[in-house]
């Protein structure tokens, strides 16, 4: 089915707009993951049925581990099915998949069609597919549907059933008008921006004195539970690595020169132009600008600077090729040449006078180049292809009751062992258990009961597989007030100087409500005084300020003071010092800013449909499939 998609006539494309994050968001596209899913039963049972389409406990599954994962982490072990029902994440992921098959039913009764040509570019461009290069690879293609027990026909039908579904939803999409006046209104809200200064006290630098033994004892016997052992096991882990494999293999040069000809296109390196821009509303203004340019020949970020009030930086797009240029002016921008300026081109953003400052020429990379590049890429490819091979053999001999040190003679993989370690691969005697180091291998490892093998996974750039056998487990216990001692006092003393730090910011806010100048005070305390660029609500500078004090930032006024942490030890102390009102008549952000608005309208409008179509479609729900999936 692939090899007829890819060489499929070619069709008019389907063109979809709605963005990926909007999508999920509405109906949870995903289908299935990409790691820790090999071992997984390929059984075909149904948890779901909803009008002419069934949801396999395989799909179920998938995405119900995926959405689970972090609490996994959180929690230090596995969540069973019973308390996954009490906290409601096999309702979330059943209800996705629900969603999704409700809208693929409408699809199918609407008759709405998608060509083979849309199917192939959607499963080419998918970035689960591609290799380390960002390359399609089949290889990768037909390992991931196989974990997750899909046929390459079941997928390709899949895939065009989501494509009918996308097209569904951006027909709803675009039919929804934002009125002008709410643009506008919103655009006042939104778009308005706000400066602040601020200073930053660590509690870390906070002088705390030597604590006595009775304080230590009281909050040692406060706080029991943050006192315990770590949990740790012992497990063995047979790794089927592809490099290895790689080693006993030969790659011929045709193959690497087969390579090279179908990435030629990609290897090439296109034309650059680093680019000055000064780009203005009106086209007035921008003539005049320009005319100004022309006769004084003055310095274009002076100009820039003095006629449209733009700093150096506003105007440096710095290296740019002919895709990332707005596509009415790019043939005129790739004109101009160096050190010369054009006239005002007008695009969709506005007026633009495009300055180029230097030209990087088109590249083409040699066959030389990247010949060994190629080479040991092939040739790992078809380690992988060895290792994956090698799969139904593995799960062969461990159905057959054979052990890991048998299996690992008879297939001749590499076996490791560990004892007592914890969640980050670390020995009782603090040294690092350097084969237990792949994340993937350590949460496999944890995440699994004791004597049963676990799922077969992919570990180290996806370059081999793994499966593990717990075989002892030593479950975290309480440490007496001794053992603990070092421990209670470094929470007790990083306690203390955080309620110290905070008390010295609440003061600095006081003092400031009283008059003082908030400079003055952190010149006192020796606190370094940092500013931030204007930002906005839907913009906002988030690496700096913690979100929730940029919300209170937004419903204070100049000279207020607000407080918020960030991170584990620091205090955010901000000052509002200005506010601007005069973004709405930015086009740019006002369209992007209608455009966020639609998404949110859409998905309201979405979720009504859903309910509609709740009620129109049959939905039958198998609780006992769900149950036996642990």
């Amino acid at each position: 089915m692939l090899t007829t998609l890819r060489n499929s006539s070619k069709n008019t494309i389907l063109k979809f707009v709605l963005g990926t994050l909007l999508t999920i968001l509405i109906i949870s596209f995903a289908m299935w993951g990409t790691e820790d899913l090999v071992g997984v039963s390929k059984r075909q049972s149904t948890v779901a049925s909803v009008g002419k389409l069934d949801i396999s406990a395989q799909e179920f599954y998938s995405l119900y581990s995926r959405q689970t994962e972090e609490i996994r982490k959180l929690l230090g072990s596995s969540l069973d099915i019973k308390k996954s029902r009490e906290f409601g994440y096999v309702d979330r992921a059943l209800s996705s998949l629900i969603n999704r098959a409700l809208f693929n039913n409408e699809a199918l009764e609407l008759g709405l069609s998608v060509s083979d040509r849309n199917v192939r570019d959607k499963i080419l461009k998918d970035d689960a597919f591609k290799d380390d290069l960002g390359q399609f690879s089949e290889l990768l293609f037909r390992q991931l549907i196989s974990e997750s027990g899909y046929s390459e026909d079941s997928y390709v039908e899949g895939t065009r059933q989501d494509l009918a579904r996308e097209q569904m939803v951006e027909t709803i999409r675009s039919s929804l008008i934002i009125p002008k006046v709410i643009q506008d209104n919103l655009g006042e809200y939104n778009l308005q921006e706000r400066s602040v200064d601020y200073i930053v006290i660590d509690s870390k630098n906070q002088k705390i004195g030597n604590l006595n033994e009775d304080l230590l004892k009281d909050h040692y016997n406060e706080n029991k539970s943050n006192f315990k052992s770590e949990e740790r096991r012992s497990s063995e882990t047979l790794l089927l690595d592809a490099k290895k494999y790689a080693e006993k293999l030969t790659v011929t040069p045709e193959e690497v020169k087969l390579l090279f000809e179908e990435r030629k296109e990609l290897l090439k390196e296109p034309e650059q132009r680093y680019i000055h821009q000064i780009l203005v509303e009106d086209k007035n203004k921008a003539e005049k600008i320009y005319n100004t340019l022309s006769k004084n020949k003055k310095n274009f970020i002076k100009a820039a600077n003095e006629l449209a009030d733009l700093t150096e930086e506003d105007i440096d797009l710095g290296w740019n090729t002919k895709s990332e240029m707005p596509e009415e002016i790019v043939e005129d921008v790739f004109k101009v040449k160096i050190n010369e300026y054009s006239k005002p081109l007008e695009s969709s953003f506005g007026w633009h006078i495009i300055k180029i400052l230097d030209i990087k020429e088109k590249k083409e990379t040699k066959f030389e180049e990247v010949q060994e590049k190629f080479k040991k890429e092939i040739l790992l490819d078809k380690g992988k292809e060895a290792v994956y091979d090698l799969q139904d053999e593995l799960e062969d001999l461990l159905a057959s009751g054979s052990t890991f040190e048998e299996i690992s003679k008879t297939l001749d993989v590499k076996l490791i062992k560990s004892e007592k370690i914890n969640r980050s691969g670390i020995n009782t005697d603090g040294s690092e258990n350097k084969d237990y180091q792949d994340e993937r291998i350590l949460r496999s490892v944890f995440n699994q009961k004791i004597n049963e093998e676990g799922n077969i996974i992919n570990i180290d750039k996806d370059e081999g597989l793994a499966i593990s056998l717990v075989t002892e487990i030593f479950e975290p216990s309480q440490l007496s007030f001794e053992n603990a001692k070092t421990l209670v006092n470094e929470e007790l003393v990083a306690k203390l100087q955080f309620k110290q730090a905070m008390e010295k910011a609440k003061n600095i806010k006081e003092r400031v409500s009283k008059g003082e100048q908030f400079e003055v005070i952190a010149r006192q305390n020796n606190f370094e005084l940092k500013g931030v660029k204007p930002f906005s609500r839907i913009l906002p500078d988030s690496s700096q300020l913690p979100i929730p004090l940029i919300s209170k930032i937004f419903e204070s006024q100049i000279g207020d003071v607000n407080i918020e942490q960030r991170g584990t030890n620091e205090i955010v102390v901000a000052k509002t010092v200005e506010i601007f009102n005069n973004l709405s008549k930015d086009k740019k952000e006002i369209k992007e800013l209608s455009n966020k608005i639609k998404d949110d309208l859409t998905i309201d409008l979405l979720a009504q449909f859903s309910e509609a179509l709740r009620k129109k479609y049959k939905i039958t729900i198998n609780d006992d499939v769900i149950d036996q999936l642990n």
